[in-house]
């Protein structure tokens, strides 16, 4: 290992200034040294801003370091201090990692957001102030050997603090902790006693399971570090001698906030002026009338005025999912204890919560959600998905004289049949297979989804009574009788003639989805000791890469002219079985007799079998003309209505698209046929979906969440109830003219309403609504 570069901050008798001393530090981390050895007098910032190399530098600072050591310290940099340091280390720490072998001064961790700070000895007053919580990257932590100083983690928003209170010199007498004040997020460990911890911020409790876990885990490189190993048994011998602060949850502050609100004119006369006022330090400057101040106006000379709207936006999970599930919904009615209800409500919107949702839909309601946008934490979609599973069908309304004819059994025909049924009409299914499910059941391989799962949700499909007919092969004569003895007839017959690129060799490739059809159907084909290409690195193409893998290939490639289309759980799956992906790669032939498929860019690839997963185009020969195409596929309005005024269209037969998206599709065009027949106003329920910025994630208690289990509950107190009032009082309880009150509605609901001659127009309610309800309007 090179030896360390030495940096003296002091030459010829005169101290080197800190902005010399941080450049020539600067100048020689440019140079390539990893390995610095500072020589400190007294300059302030040693080791801060040097931005990651890739390389982790390593300064040991030796003499008297100045203030603000390793201020903004980037992650890559690692500083050991032989001593004691002055006040602000770390200030603004961005990921370094700071060691002290002495104590610290006033102001340790100032403002941090990420990194370690080590010290030996004890930390001075108001250390960890201000530290934040990025959560793209792990909390800041701080761990002081001994105690800290008054105003500990004042306004601390987040991360780790530990103070381990031991006395050296007498390891039995701990010593304590003191005050902690305006903390609002983030956690505390400490041993010993305590006192003037503030309780109107933060609670004092017991350690978990988890905290002990992580913080036995966490203090053996703490000690290592600070050269105390000696002391590991007695700081972990028993979690009863710890304890924990944490920032109370907005319910805590709000309950607190109840109990112990008083008007404007009290605060003012109690609080105000008693501390700031007369008697205060302002007392010799206050010459007006004490009074409340004249120029605060209500009504109309506001500037801006607040307007509760609930349900305005949609959520991101609702928004984002073609089906249009809400949700959110689904976790209020969890947490108000109605999981039936909760459970029931996904099966309004599909016949398939534990196939798709569960199991085989990329869950965009999950990718949007705000807090995986926020925590990368978002509430687990598919686990709510599969406790559906063994609901019943919901109860069907009265029965309808109108007959439906639907014309594909996969997820859009199954799908619009479900929703038409559930009305009331007589709904006939005709599939030409002899299962139904579509590509979800010939298609999707069983690695993705257990064919029980799907066997479970058809028979609860079958039982709501739609005739299902099976084997049936829809031709022109067959289609214009459906077509004379239903009021209505919907086309669902998806996409299954697979597209072709017509290139040198094409006629030797094996379509994608004829492959996973011979797998679902027990008959797959031997590829053992194989070497695979696979056109098209879309998600079906993973599933065919994965099926390769099980059919015993040797090795499989998948080719794309474009940045893959897959993602999540399918690429993931074919990445684990060992598949490369490989683009821009444009096919210029296939010679079966080499063996070997060339591409444009003169590469080629070894390939005893060639597959290609481009898409399907649809079988519409059985159509008559007065249904207009458009590219090969039926051309539909919004929802899903046909040139012919009787038929509509949906899924796959329409654009190709995601298994939600045909779920939805047909979704949208039975509730249109529902309003056609029934002579009601058709309401598309789909909305802009609410801004993120709008939601106040910092109310979301994330130590407490990650602490819940998988469970119901535990999945519907993670969720935001972004766009949804929460009925949290805070927008109440936070408004000081009490301008804001709950009023009941008729049918059990609720809604905030405003005062105009009380409301000033501040915007605290639209400033503090964790959920986006409120907004400002200008007058």
């Amino acid at each position: 290992m090179p030896a360390a570069v030495e940096v003296k901050g002091r030459l010829n008798g005169k101290r080197v200034p800190s902005k010399e001393l941080d450049e020539r530090i600067q100048q020689l981390v440019r140079s390539g040294k990893r390995r610095l050895k500072v020589v400190a007098d007294g300059q302030h910032g040693i080791g801060g801003r040097i931005w990651p190399t890739g390389d982790t530098v390593k300064i040991k600072v030796v003499g008297a370091p100045g203030q603000r050591l390793g201020a903004m310290g980037m992650f890559g940099t690692e500083i050991v201090v032989e001593g004691s340091c002055s006040d602000d280390v770390g200030w603004i720490n961005c990921g370094a990692k700071i060691t002290v072998l002495g104590d610290v001064a006033n102001g340790a961790h100032n403002a941090g957001a990420q990194g370690v700070l080590y010290v030996q000895g004890g930390g001075g007053a108001r250390c960890d102030t201000l530290t934040k919580y990025n959560p793209r990257f792990d909390p800041i932590q701080s761990w002081y050997f001994r105690d800290v100083g008054d105003s500990f983690a004042e306004f601390k928003a987040g991360g780790i603090a530990v103070v381990c209170g031991v006395n050296p010199r007498n390891p039995d007498n701990v010593l304590g902790y003191r005050p902690c004040v305006g903390m609002v997020g983030g956690t505390i460990y400490f041993r010993g006693p305590t006192e003037g911890v503030s309780e109107d911020d933060v609670r004092i409790t017991e350690l978990t399971d988890a905290d002990w876990a992580w913080l036995k885990k966490h203090m053996k490189p703490f000690l290592r570090a600070v050269d105390r190993m000696g002391f590991y048994e007695s700081l972990t011998r028993s979690p009863e001698e710890w304890r924990k602060i944490v920032a109370l949850t907005p319910d805590e502050r709000a309950e607190r906030a109840r109990s112990k609100r008083r008007s404007m004119a009290e605060f003012r006369r109690n609080v105000w002026f008693k501390g700031v006022g007369e008697g205060g330090i302002f007392a010799d400057y206050i010459t007006d009338e004490r009074t409340i101040i004249p120029f605060t106006v209500t009504g109309e000379l506001r500037r801006q005025r607040p307007v509760w709207e609930n349900d305005k936006y949609a959520p991101p999970c609702a928004g984002y999912c073609p089906t249009g599930i809400p949700t959110h919904e689904r976790t209020r009615l969890l947490r108000e204890g109605h999981e039936t209800e909760a459970l029931d409500l996904v099966l309004r919107y599909s016949p398939f919560p534990g196939t798709v949702c569960g199991y085989v839909c990329p869950n965009l309601c999950m990718d949007n959600c705000s807090r995986q946008q926020y925590l990368s934490d978002p509430v687990d979609v598919s686990f709510l998905g599969r406790l559906s599973l063994d609901r019943p069908a919901p109860r069907i309304e009265a029965k309808r004289s109108e007959r439906i004819a639907v014309i594909g059994g996969g997820p859009a025909g199954m799908s619009a049949a479900w929703q038409l049924r559930l009305r009331g009409y007589q709904v006939s299914l005709y599939e030409r297979e002899e299962e139904l499910g579509g590509k979800i059941y010939y298609c999707i391989p069983e690695d993705r989804l257990p064919r029980e799962i799907l066997a479970k949700e058809i028979e609860r499909f079958r039982a709501t009574g739609i005739e299902v007919h099976t084997g049936v092969e829809v031709d022109s004569a067959k289609y214009q009788g459906i077509h004379q003895t239903h009021d209505v007839v919907l086309l669902a017959t998806g996409c299954h003639s697979p597209r072709v690129i017509p290139f040198p060799g094409y006629e030797h490739v094996i379509p994608g989805i004829v492959f996973l059809k011979e797998i679902n159907a027990r008959n797959p084909r031997d590829l053992t000791g194989m070497d695979v290409v696979v056109i098209g690195a879309g998600n079906v193409g993973m599933d065919i890469c994965v099926e390769a893998f099980n059919c015993g290939a040797k090795t499989v490639t998948a080719v794309d002219i474009q940045k893959p289309a897959s993602f999540g759980k399918e690429q993931k799956m074919a990445k684990e079985r060992g598949a490369e992906i490989l683009y821009p790669k444009f096919t210029d032939r296939y010679d079966p007799e080499e063996k070997r498929i060339y591409f444009k860019d003169g590469t080629s690839l070894r390939a005893d079998a060639v597959f290609i997963s481009i898409g399907e185009t649809p079988e519409l020969d059985f159509l008559p003309e007065t249904i207009d195409r458009e590219r090969g596929f039926v051309r539909v309005d919004p929802v899903g209505r046909t040139t012919d005024p009787k038929v509509f269209a949906v899924g796959d037969v329409t654009q190709p698209g995601l298994i939600t998206n045909a779920i939805g599709s047909g979704l949208r065009a039975a509730r249109y046929i529902h309003s056609l027949i029934s002579k009601t106003e058709y309401e598309d329920d789909r909305k802009e979906v609410i801004p993120y910025e709008r939601i106040r994630f910092q109310w979301y208690d994330r130590a407490r969440q990650d602490d819940l289990s998988r469970t119901c509950e535990g999945e519907a107190a993670k969720c935001m109830s972004c766009a949804s009032c929460r009925d949290c009082h805070l927008c109440e309880n936070t408004c000081y003219w009490g301008a804001i009150s709950r009023r009941e509605t008729p049918g059990g609901g609720y809604e905030y309403m405003v005062d105009d001659e009380k409301c000033i127009g501040c915007g605290f309610c639209a400033g503090i609504c964790p959920c986006g309800i409120w907004t400002l309007y200008e007058y």
